[in-house]
């Protein structure tokens, strides 16, 4: 039987540091994505093909503001998702 590693913290943060680690790269991998995901880009090139250029350009001026919050969103929930497990460890040791 293999040893189970088990990374300290020092080299969890270390790799963090230096780009081993990108959760950012983490594409979820289900059917349900990928039917949604395929979904959508379906309706996007529907709607995109019954728009003239102008409203393109606006569309997609709409879809990179929401991009934009979502990955603010998504930062957000991250970092209380971290604070809740701390805290949760923490609660464990005592």
């Amino acid at each position: 039987m293999g040893v189970l590693y088990m990374a300290t913290q020092k080299e969890i943060l270390n790799d963090l540091y230096n780009g081993n680690i990108n959760i950012n790269e983490i594409i979820p991998i289900s059917q349900e994505y990928n039917i949604l995901t395929e979904e959508s880009n379906e309706v996007l090139e529907r709607i995109k093909k019954r728009l003239d250029d102008e409203e393109n350009e606006l569309l997609n001026k709409y879809i990179e503001i929401r991009t934009q919050i979502v990955s603010i969103e998504c930062e957000e929930k991250f970092i209380e998702g971290y604070k809740t497990a701390s805290k949760l460890i923490i609660a464990g040791i005592k």
